[in-house]
């Protein structure tokens, strides 16, 4: 027994007690204690997550959605939840409303339709639940969308009445606002609005947020009438739920995760979508994202149940998530139910969780043993629990003695063979027991149903980087689509006929006002990025038509999500032009004081109303602008900076772009020369090679089990165990056993996404710092003079970096190197 204490996140060991082995356990099993009933499985694709995928080729991308939703092959989602896009930032992007104005409807923007429409073609069965995360201007009040609710319920409705007559899409779910305020008022009016549409069936959950709308609805009798489920955002097990529980309606963890999707990502998640039933009786969970398709260097790189942001390559992969869900999706039914804690449900002596569910005549139960280290998602922080193996015994009831087919992960072993992999069934004994090991990682399901399959379509295509040159005229873009690879972040650019000619399809900004945001109040001016985050070098052009003298069109380089920087070149309709640090404010549509570089007047430009054509040139320390093939300026600019290119406007004017075209600057665009580390190599600081270039010295991986691994040698980061100051190169220790000395635990989903610190296993006093005076890296308590003990991952080229954005303090970018 050990007891325990906490200081900020870090648990330290106060006591430990040796006691005598528990007696084995018999964890009864009886189908006939029915209990809540099951509602399911479900990914959601909101924030811009599945962007990429909209953009796959095919066969690729039909080999995506049959992984995701086709039944008893992959994930097999019981329920797909979708952003009711908004037209604001809400969390990797954009989503374009189906009503930028009050008298415009358009139910072809976006991708939820497709996405849903793919779905259901699929599995006619899922269920289909849509959710606000931001609304447009006009709907209400700045920051209210409550203050009509009348026109608010319609404006939902109309999404509602556009997924039934145009795609044939019955939505199950409507939620209110994500993770913001509810209203007892808009509600009501949702409620009366959709069944005057005759669409009655559909059930409202509240709030997509905190437990506390529980209390709201204890106190108010019409508004818990109008609620028909409870959903809660990233629910903690660990807390009190008696007054939603006391509302006698279905409580649902509906957002959970925002997870890596690797095995630490499908830990995680089966674990806590086992746990959400045996200690708070929630009979849904819905991971976010049902897919991480948004380009590194937005919010949340590669949360999801796998990746695909490779659209050019068609490259797809991480499928341990995928393969948790399978433990559910493949051997359950929405509607089944849950059978009661005790009964065929709770905890396992030696740490875990099992869950037993049962429907038509049939049962499954599965088993999820996670260790604590593993078992983390992104929020809510979990107290400690100490899990080991066990041998456990099972009986079950007279009804139910049949044989169990046997489905079983282990997702720590760090081989595809042992992740959803079908074992020999089981046959209970004449008293109905059968005894099982459980290792920890193991995730078993014990099912009567034999149609669970593990669908594969073999290897995917091969990933690569962006490819330069890249250009886009938009003619061959669907009208009221985006532009391929563009990625709006803020406002919403679309394929419509130009304003002077209706043959030629533009990018137009069409977001006419500031919406009533979810994340984002009004911070520049609208903009898409395309690209990889580690670019510096780039040529883009652009031709662009401004349809006012207020009215600035932009392009930029190195640019930072949502342009608070970058190195960004705006136009404006009376002729002047900036060169700036970040994008246009807002509100005003001019360049704040502190980010400007240069600006001036341009005698070449053409005037509102007309194409022109802008350049704008990075390579290192030097911007060069071009207007109409005039030159505007060439002049010096900091260093750091890293990002995507980007197209955009300076305020909500309709500007259009007619064309974009991307190509390599400079000079430092080719591969370094291989090198291969030898085993005891010291580790070091170098700078790190720019745009997305390959340097084999730089490049690792960084695994669940929490090593770094240098990808060309194989061998892993170590600290001396003579000398805990000291890293270099060992060989590295595979399989779920690792030593201490070669584990870096981290924040595994944030650490593509922000600056982390890495500390050593051996000692979490200990973390991996570095210096911009010393090249070496080393193990210390305190961070030095100069230098950081934070670091961050760039998957596209394998980076350890020292910064995810520009920092004064650090200079250019360093990189962790072996060589």
């Amino acid at each position: 027994l050990q007891f325990l204490y906490f200081i900020g996140n870090k648990m330290k060991r106060l006591l430990s007690l040796t006691l005598l082995p528990l007696a084995a356990a018999v964890y009864t099993v009886d189908t006939s204690a029915l209990n809540s009933t099951f509602y399911g499985i479900g990914g959601l694709s909101a924030g811009a997550s599945s962007r990429a995928l909209y953009d796959y080729p095919d066969p690729a991308r039909d080999q995506i959605l049959d992984y995701l939703f086709k039944p008893n092959f992959g994930a097999s989602f019981q329920i797909l939840k979708v952003e009711i896009g908004g037209d604001s930032q809400s969390t990797d992007g954009t989503e374009a409303s189906h009503m930028h104005s009050e008298a415009d409807l358009n139910y072809e923007r976006g991708y939820e339709w497709w996405l849903m429409v793919e779905a259901k073609k699929r599995n006619p069965d899922i269920k289909i639940y849509g959710l606000p995360w931001a609304f447009p201007g006009w709907v209400g009040a700045p920051g209210n969308p409550y203050a009509d609710p009348a026109k608010t319920a319609s404006y939902v409705t109309k999404w509602v009445e556009g997924a039934k007559t145009q795609y044939n899409i019955d939505v199950d779910y409507l939620g209110v606002w994500n993770e913001r305020s509810s209203s007892a008022a808009y509600v009501s009016a949702l409620r009366k609005s959709l069944n005057t549409a005759n669409f009655s069936n559909i059930k409202i959950v509240a709030r997509d947020g905190s437990a506390d709308i529980c209390g709201a609805l204890a106190s108010d009798p019409s508004y818990a009438a109008d609620v028909d489920i409870i959903g809660l955002h990233y629910p903690s097990d660990y807390a009190q739920y008696t007054t939603c529980q006391e509302l006698d309606k279905p409580i649902w963890s509906s957002e959970e995760s925002s997870s890596y999707d690797d095995a630490n990502g499908a830990l995680c998640w089966v674990r806590v979508i086992t746990s959400h039933w045996v200690l708070s009786g929630m009979t849904s969970s819905i991971i976010w994202a049902l897919i991480g398709a948004m380009y590194h260097g937005t919010g949340w790189y590669g949360a999801g149940a796998m990746t695909s942001v490779q659209p050019w390559s068609g490259n797809y992969g991480n499928f341990d998530v995928l393969w948790a869900t399978a433990h559910y999706t493949q051997f359950t039914k929405t509607g089944w139910q849950y059978v009661t804690v005790g009964k065929g449900s709770g905890q396992l002596v030696n740490g875990g969780y099992y869950a037993t569910l049962a429907g038509d005549g049939e049962f499954s139960m599965i088993i999820a043993k996670v260790p604590h280290d593993h078992a983390s998602c992104v929020r809510p922080t979990l107290p400690y629990e100490n899990v080991t193996s066990e041998v456990a015994t099972f009986q079950l009831a007279q009804t139910d003695r049949r044989t169990l087919n046997v489905w079983y992960s282990n997702f720590l072993g760090g081989s595809d063979t042992e992740v959803f992999q079908q074992r020999a069934p089981i046959t209970p004994a004449a008293d109905g027991t059968f005894t099982i090991t459980i290792n920890v990682g193991d995730v078993l399901t014990l099912s009567t149903l034999k149609t669970a399959s593990k669908g594969s379509y073999g290897t995917p295509p091969p990933s690569s980087s962006f490819t330069l040159p890249y250009a886009d005229t938009f003619d061959s873009v669907p009208i009221n689509k985006e532009a391929r690879y563009l990625s709006d972040q803020i406002g919403s650019f679309e394929s419509q006929p130009s304003v002077i000619d209706a043959n030629k399809k533009v990018m137009k900004q069409m977001v006419p006002q500031l919406p009533i945001g979810w994340s984002d109040p009004g911070t520049q001016g609208p903009l898409s990025l395309v690209g990889m985050k580690e670019w510096e070098d780039i040529n883009i052009t652009a031709s662009f038509l401004v349809p006012t003298t207020n009215a600035s069109a932009c392009v930029g380089n190195r640019v930072s999500q949502m342009s608070a920087n970058g190195i960004l070149l705006c136009v404006g309709g009376d002729g002047t032009w900036t060169l700036t640090y970040s994008g246009m404010d807002q509100a005003t549509g001019k360049p704040r004081s502190n980010t400007l570089i240069a600006s001036g007047v341009a005698t070449g430009f053409k005037g509102v109303m007309t194409v022109n054509s802008m350049t704008l040139v990075t390579v290192g320390q030097q911007a060069s602008g071009y207007l109409n093939g005039g030159v505007l300026f060439h002049e010096g600019i900091r260093v750091g900076d890293c990002g995507m290119s980007s197209i955009g406007a300076n305020s909500w004017y309709p500007v259009e772009f007619h064309s974009i075209s991307l190509s390599q600057a400079g000079g430092d665009w080719n591969p370094e020369p291989a090198c291969t580390p030898k085993v005891g190599a010291q580790l070091f600081v170098k700078n790190c090679k720019a745009n997305g270039v390959s340097s084999a010295g730089l490049e690792f991986d960084l695994t669940p089990t929490w090593q770094i691994r240098h990808r060309s040698s194989g061998y892993c980061v170590t600290a001396a165990a003579e000398d805990m100051e000291k890293v270099t190169l060992q060989e590295c220790v595979l399989g779920p056993q690792v030593p201490s000395l070669q584990q870096f635990p981290n924040d595994y989903s944030n650490i593509r996404n922000a600056p982390v610190p890495l500390p050593l296993g051996a000692d979490g006093n200990l973390y991996l710092v570095g210096t911009v005076t010393n090249e070496t890296v080393f193990l210390t308590t305190t961070t030095p003079p100069g230098g950081w003990w934070q670091w961050v991952y760039f998957p596209n080229s394998h980076q350890l970096r020292n910064q995810y954005t520009y920092d004064e303090t650090l200079g250019y970018p360093l990189c962790l190197a072996a060589c």
